[in-house]
């Protein structure tokens, strides 16, 4: 299958993954042909593109390191936290639900050999909040696995990624939201999220290795992040990680103050930024696990040819197998392994195609 943004759907196509709607239910299932009425409605859920099956793209197998259904009934569980917590307390039963989630995502991840994170994340713009704070926890549970980390205090991050944005419930939905820049005033009032988090969640007990985390997951490697200017390895490795996932994410989201970049384009923004905003060594791992390229993206290559990423090769994510689209009488599938074909060197993939 290969990923089509819904620009450029069209109707025949053959939708490759099923879709959830807002309560976890089945909207559209996997290999339904999309007719003119569902291109319009996945255009008006204001998602960014799907995957869809077709003839060129057979072999192609973007597996989900959790399934689709896990991800939106975590999504889910998290938005009735959230809507709990706007107006009391949050008890006992409301966090059984996210660990009984949470447990569920580790327990798919681990079982998943040498996961590597391979999609392009299909996001409903206005669930936005609660699906990124599943994909935030996919991210840290992937990188947190990769780096070492027990399973015991995996499930700690895990809590703690996947809610380290609560505090922002307490922050007016105008501001969130609001397009374009934000004033200083505006900024001083998000920034309070993290302590805000911190303070709701240190209330019920929760640990301390959660909280901290969630406090300091703003905070930067060089010391300008916030609400405590902590830097190195004076921020906990929860937050270290917590931070690149939560950045990474967001940037590849369309949002109502940005559009989302590719997640080529992430994946440089997060390295670029190795040593001043994010940890190296958690940086290090980053990049052996997220796909710059993920399976099924349409690419240009600095040739100028086209094609759709086929293969990643574990350990060398920047050099992945091409299946080129076909030229005028060209006849039978071309690839081009980046990697290993020698008639490859120097060439580049100039661009995601979406």
């Amino acid at each position: 299958m290969r990923y089509v943004s819904a620009d450029h759907l069209m109707e025949g196509m053959v939708l490759g993954k099923p879709f959830y709607g807002r309560t976890g239910d089945l909207m559209l299932r996997e290999g339904m042909v999309l007719t003119t009425t569902l291109v319009e409605r996945i255009r008006n859920l204001r998602y960014s593109g799907v995957y869809i099956q077709d003839k060129f793209s057979e072999g192609i197998d973007p597996e989900d390191i959790i399934s689709e259904d896990l991800r939106y009934n975590a999504a889910t569980s998290v938005r009735r936290l959230m809507a709990s917590t706007e107006s009391e307390e949050l008890t006992s039963v409301d966090m059984d639900g996210i660990t009984q989630y949470v447990n569920r995502i580790l327990e798919q991840i681990m079982s998943t050999k040498n996961a590597i994170i391979n999609l392009v994340d299909l996001k409903e713009f206005d669930l936005y909040t609660y699906q990124h704070s599943v994909n935030v926890c996919v991210l840290c549970c992937v990188i947190g696995y990769a780096y070492g980390i027990p399973r015991k205090q995996l499930l700690s991050l895990a809590m703690a990624s996947i809610l380290h944005d609560i505090g922002k419930m307490f922050v007016d939905k105008k501001i969130l939201d609001k397009p374009g820049k934000l004033s200083p005033e505006e900024f001083t009032i998000i920034k309070k999220h993290s302590r805000l988090g911190y303070e709701c969640l240190e209330k019920c007990g929760i640990s301390g290795s959660v909280t901290d985390a969630i406090l300091m997951h703003h905070e930067r490697f060089d010391g300008t992040g916030y609400p405590l200017g902590k830097k190195g390895d004076e921020v906990p490795i929860f937050a270290q990680i917590i931070s690149i996932a939560d950045v990474f994410d967001a940037i590849t989201s369309k949002r109502s103050y940005h559009e989302a970049i590719v997640p080529s384009e992430a994946y440089e923004y997060i390295l670029g930024n190795a040593g001043r905003h994010f940890a190296p060594k958690i940086v290090d791992v980053f990049t052996q696990k997220i796909a710059p390229f993920p399976l099924g993206v349409s690419v240009q290559l600095s040739n100028g040819l086209e094609g759709v990423v086929y293969k990643n090769h574990e350990g060398n994510l920047t050099r992945p197998v091409v299946k080129l689209f076909p030229l005028p009488g060209q006849k039978g599938d071309q690839f081009l392994d980046l990697k290993n074909d020698k008639h490859a060197l120097g060439l580049t993939i100039k661009k995601i195609l979406i």
